[in-house]
Protein backbone atom coordinates (compact mmCIF):
# COMPACT_ATOMS: atom_id res chain seq x y z
CA UNK A 1 0.00 0.00 0.00
CA UNK A 2 1.11 3.39 -0.63
CA UNK A 3 1.78 6.05 1.66
CA UNK A 4 -0.25 8.27 -0.24
CA UNK A 5 -3.15 5.52 -0.22
CA UNK A 6 -2.51 5.28 3.84
CA UNK A 7 -2.75 8.47 4.33
CA UNK A 8 -6.04 9.05 2.89
CA UNK A 9 -7.70 6.21 4.46
CA UNK A 10 -6.17 7.49 7.73
CA UNK A 11 -7.91 11.00 6.74
CA UNK A 12 -11.08 9.91 6.09
CA UNK A 13 -11.29 7.83 9.12
CA UNK A 14 -10.18 11.11 11.50
CA UNK A 15 -13.15 13.11 9.24
CA UNK A 16 -15.49 9.93 10.02
CA UNK A 17 -14.96 10.03 13.26
CA UNK A 18 -15.25 13.90 13.34
CA UNK A 19 -18.63 13.99 11.95
CA UNK A 20 -19.79 10.92 14.06
CA UNK A 21 -18.86 13.45 16.85
CA UNK A 22 -20.44 15.91 15.79
CA UNK A 23 -23.72 13.92 15.28
CA UNK A 24 -23.28 13.07 18.62
CA UNK A 25 -23.21 16.47 19.86
CA UNK A 26 -25.80 17.87 17.43
CA UNK A 27 -28.18 15.30 19.34
CA UNK A 28 -27.20 16.21 22.82
CA UNK A 29 -27.90 19.32 22.15
CA UNK A 30 -30.96 19.13 20.96
CA UNK A 31 -30.75 20.06 17.34
CA UNK A 32 -32.96 19.55 14.56
CA UNK A 33 -32.94 15.69 13.94
CA UNK A 34 -32.03 16.02 9.75
CA UNK A 35 -28.77 17.59 10.64
CA UNK A 36 -28.29 15.27 13.61
CA UNK A 37 -28.96 12.24 10.77
CA UNK A 38 -27.05 14.06 7.98
CA UNK A 39 -23.80 14.45 9.94
CA UNK A 40 -24.39 10.70 10.65
CA UNK A 41 -24.96 9.50 6.91
CA UNK A 42 -21.63 11.71 6.39
CA UNK A 43 -19.82 9.94 9.41
CA UNK A 44 -20.01 6.69 7.96
CA UNK A 45 -19.53 7.55 4.56
CA UNK A 46 -16.11 8.10 5.47
CA UNK A 47 -15.54 5.46 8.36
CA UNK A 48 -16.60 2.93 5.66
CA UNK A 49 -17.14 3.81 2.18
CA UNK A 50 -14.38 5.33 1.17
CA UNK A 51 -11.96 3.57 2.82
CA UNK A 52 -13.23 0.14 1.72
CA UNK A 53 -13.04 1.90 -2.22
CA UNK A 54 -9.59 2.91 -1.14
CA UNK A 55 -8.89 -0.72 -0.54
CA UNK A 56 -10.51 -1.99 -3.25
CA UNK A 57 -8.45 -0.10 -5.68
CA UNK A 58 -4.95 -0.68 -4.09
CA UNK A 59 -5.79 -4.29 -4.04
CA UNK A 60 -7.23 -4.28 -7.64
Amino acid sequence: MSTAIMIATMSSVFLGFAFFTGAFASYSYGKPGRLTWSLFAIAVLFITVIPVILAISVAV
